[in-house]
């Protein structure tokens, strides 16, 4: 598959065959993203796999995106944290651009993905991996076949609206910050619910709306 192909193949995969993938693909996708660029080239990246379904399904009660459970297997992407750059947190701009490596290395592989970062707080998720201080949980991959082929999906605005020479012009993004607002206050009370009203809300959500996501 070329490259352009890829790019506009590549969709986020929310529903799964129940079909395992070969650990020689995960591998080849997680040499993809370690081929990918790094600040001062350091490539401190480490990727934890997740294929135990009980470990998925604990990671969904302390608040990940529901449909972890659902997919064969996750990799979490870390990197370390110890970044001379904090204004502009390399750290993470080198985990985004492995991420990037990652799926769409799945896509040529026929895999489908989705990047997540609805996941339990960092410390939630150090206690729960055994993952140091040092490192900082990204963002999660869910890898799998997927379920029936993805839609496509237009991109949103066109390059004149998004792009602009030497200086910034043109209309900011429409964003409703009260919108914005209350999902933050919700999230943030999401994190430290009781593990069993998280379930109830994770099967409400489960039932009702994660199969209605756009793919």
């Amino acid at each position: 598959m070329e490259l352009w192909e890829a790019i506009k193949k590549r969709r986020s995969v929310r529903q799964f065959q129940n079909r395992p993938v070969d650990q020689g693909l995960i591998m080849k996708v997680i040499e993809a993203g370690m081929w990918a660029p790094s600040a001062c080239n350091l490539q401190n990246w480490k990727f934890i796999v997740i294929d135990n379904q009980n470990l998925k399904e604990k990671l969904v009660d302390w608040g990940a995106a529901i449909f972890i459970k659902h997919a064969p297997m996750a990799i979490l992407v870390l990197y370390d944290n110890r970044t001379a750059n904090i204004e502009y947190q390399d750290h993470i701009q080198s985990a985004a651009a492995a991420i990037q490596n990652m799926l769409l290395a799945a896509i040529s592989l026929e895999l489908g993905t989705c990047w997540i970062c609805q996941l339990p707080t960092k410390g939630r998720l150090r206690k729960l991996l055994k993952i140091p201080s040092t490192y900082d949980p990204i963002a999660c991959i869910v890898i799998g076949y997927p379920a029936k082929e993805a839609k496509a999906v237009n991109r949103k605005g066109d390059m004149e609206a998004m792009v602009s020479w030497n200086e910034f012009s043109g209309k900011s993004a429409e964003v409703n910050l009260l919108k914005v607002f209350i999902k933050r206050i919700l999230l943030g009370i999401y994190y430290f619910l009781p593990v069993r009203v998280k379930k109830g809300i994770n099967n409400f959500i489960d039932a009702h709306f994660v199969k209605k996501f756009p793919e």
